[in-house]
């Protein structure tokens, strides 16, 4: 095989690719043969019709196919060999082949770009830090009471704090009801800790059971929903447009939150007392502040990098990353009867797909340049941290993701790791303290 090399684009190489015409015909032969055996003609035993016959009735088709095999296969050789790694399909072109004679094909391909990435050391950064307060401490601890809070049925009108079980008609502009906008038996918490929306509130305090009562307020999108006591089930409205509902209560009943002390912090887990369970929200907070603090750092650190080393990404690279976007989010709302507009997906998650890509492709030739690498001990280490999660051996689960492709997945995901940790140790980083959202 002869193989020549041009660049035709930036990362798009064409192969002129040579193969001997013997290797053909060798093909040629096999095929011949095998079709031989299976085909099945009037006046002939199965198996035994003369390859005379085959070339003379189904040649053409059969090189046809041969060509196309050879074709490819030897456009993976040669790209191997050259040292080209292919991002897209090839197109292949200028195919000629005469009986005697060497085929002769070009094959046009995008290759994934390599890179020698610059100015990634000392690079300055901040680093926000999130301080656990201790009013973070005790939003936690009210959010845990309420959601321990007890319930009974009371005869009275319903307050402010309590919670109603009521049927919801929606109606239009007359009062008419609107068909397929009725929910039975949802329950509502009337003025909870999280409500935004107080003119519900307002009009649901005082309604008392068997009472059924007119409500209109503003759409304002899922804030509505903090009102939901259970889980609740949206229609779709515009924000701000106007919606009414007949609200008919079968039951109204109090909340009793119960008391913040050593009994209340048994019963949620392994506690001693109140304080070892703030100590353990404490220590999950800081935890979950580190991480944001850390992908917050990586983040900073990779907008300087990218700005730095500016490089064009193939077509075909971000084309192939939107397709596998839009075909998981397909089967993520499969069972969905809303249409899906892919290209505004497209549109939408381009700039993202882009910057992915080239911190993909930035931090993998920062690992070449630096020799970085995955090693096997990196491998189990994080396979035996899964098996625990997953109450599974780290060699079952090595063998799980072997089986389904993710284990190439999961090394990659290594080496970007230490690779982010590379650059951190090598960055100019400033600490600055942020107060949580």
């Amino acid at each position: 095989m002869k193989v020549q090399v041009t660049e035709s684009d930036t990362w798009r190489r064409t192969l002129e690719v040579e193969v001997p015409g013997e290797e053909v015909e060798k093909r040629f032969d096999t095929a011949y043969k095998n079709y031989s055996k299976t085909l099945n003609l009037p006046g002939f035993r199965k198996g035994k019709i003369p390859l005379s016959v085959v070339r003379k009735r189904f040649g053409k088709a059969i090189q046809g196919e041969v060509l196309q095999e050879v074709m490819q296969e030897f456009y993976r050789e040669a790209s191997r060999s050259e040292g080209l790694n292919p991002v897209s399909e090839a197109t292949i072109e200028e195919v000629e082949y005469d009986e005697g004679n060497p085929l002769t094909f070009k094959a046009s391909v995008d290759i994934k770009p390599e890179l020698n990435v610059e100015g990634y050391k000392g690079i300055k950064a901040t680093r926000p830090i999130f301080e656990v307060e201790d009013s973070d401490i005790e939003g936690h601890l009210e959010y845990l009471q309420d959601q321990g809070a007890a319930e009974k049925t009371v005869d009275r009108a319903a307050d402010l704090g309590d919670v109603i079980l009521a049927d919801i008609q929606e109606i239009d502009e007359k009062g008419n009801p609107i068909e397929g906008r009725k929910q039975e038996d949802r329950t509502f918490l009337i003025g909870g800790r999280n409500a935004t929306n107080h003119d519900l509130d307002n009009q649901l305090v005082g309604i008392t059971a068997g009472e059924e009562r007119r409500v209109e307020l503003k759409h304002e999108g899922a804030e509505e929903h903090d009102h939901e006591h259970e889980e609740g089930h949206a229609h779709d409205h515009a924000a701000g447009q106007e919606v009414r509902f007949l609200v008919k209560t079968k039951e109204v009943k109090e909340r009793e939150l119960p008391n913040l002390d050593d009994e209340f912090a048994k019963d949620l887990g392994d506690f001693d007392s109140l304080d070892a369970l703030k100590d353990k929200i404490r220590e999950d907070f800081k935890t979950r502040s580190d991480e944001t603090s850390k992908k917050r750092l990586e983040e900073n650190i990779l907008d300087v990098l990218i700005e730095a080393n500016e490089f064009e990404l193939p077509d075909s690279m971000i084309e192939n990353f939107l397709n596998n976007l839009v075909e998981n989010y397909k089967k993520e709302h499969e069972e969905h009867d809303h249409a899906i507009d892919e290209n505004a997906i497209r549109e939408e998650s381009r700039p993202g797909a882009i910057r992915n890509l080239k911190r993909y492709l930035l931090l993998e030739s920062i690992a070449k340049q630096e020799e970085i690498s995955v090693e096997e001990e990196d491998v189990n280490t994080h396979l035996e941290g899964l098996g625990k999660q997953y109450n599974i051996e780290a060699a079952q689960m090595r063998q799980i993701l072997n089986r389904s492709g993710q284990l190439e997945r999961i090394e990659s995901e290594l080496l970007e790791t230490k690779s982010l940790s590379f650059l951190i140790d090598q960055a100019d980083v400033d600490d600055v303290v942020e107060t949580r959202a």
